[in-house]
């Protein structure tokens, strides 16, 4: 998570301030239109001054992100204390289970897809990825190891950083995207890019089956 986005209270008084301030920007996000939400009506709604608001987060773009990066932890959360259960469950696609519980959790939070699309479009380069690899990692090091039991610390290392970013852009875009049917095929999608990055662990030195596929398909183009 990017320390400037946001900045993380060391005193319990401080942190129960910023929890407050963060509590009531998921509250009015889910109640009108994150353009019209100022810091101004924040402050009202906590009976802090604005002033105490700027301690913790230098501008409103910063307050929203980290509105959104505490939400996202939570969701998170839910999925690190469903993992085992997924993961030992014989019935069913594991990764499918995943990340269908991922993205009809974040649907559910009220407001949250307004704070994403904010995030979407104002947070510095790179604080998606390093938010989905601090809160998701451990647990994508641990379905790999899993799911390939010898597998070389190397080929760990490129399986986690290929699926950290394909969640960080494809799980954002089902949820952003407005058109169901688009949201069922893009999820369908991630689910299935996600697959192909585990088969490429387990065979790293196989080819991809479908590459001279692909290699005729750009010829037939020119």
């Amino acid at each position: 998570m990017n320390a400037e986005t946001r900045r993380k209270p060391r005193q319990k008084r401080s942190k129960e301030k910023v929890d407050k301030i963060l509590d009531t920007v998921e509250e009015l996000v889910s109640q009108c239109r994150i353009e019209d939400l100022s810091t101004t009506q924040i402050a009202e709604h906590t009976g802090l001054a604005v002033g105490t608001i700027y301690q913790y987060f230098g501008n409103r773009t910063e307050l929203l992100i980290a509105a959104e990066i505490r939400m996202f932890e939570r969701l998170t959360v839910k999925i690190a204390g469903e993992f085992q259960g997924i993961m030992s469950d014989p019935e069913g696609d594991p990764i499918e289970k995943l990340i269908g519980i991922y993205i009809e959790s974040a649907k559910a939070q009220p407001g949250y897809i307004q704070l994403l699309r904010f995030s979407f479009l104002n947070k510095p380069p790179g604080v998606n990825e390093a938010a989905v690899e601090e809160f998701t990692g451990e647990m994508i090091n641990a379905f790999v190891r899993q799911q390939i039991p010898d597998i070389s610390e190397q080929q760990l290392e490129v399986t986690r950083s290929t699926v950290v970013n394909m969640l960080s852009v494809l799980c954002d875009t089902v949820l952003l995207t407005k058109d169901p049917e688009i949201q069922v095929r893009i999820q369908a999608e991630l689910v299935a890019h996600c697959k192909f990055a585990l088969f490429r662990a387990a065979n790293p030195n196989m080819q991809c089956p479908f590459a001279e596929s692909l290699k005729l398909a750009a010829l037939a183009g020119k």
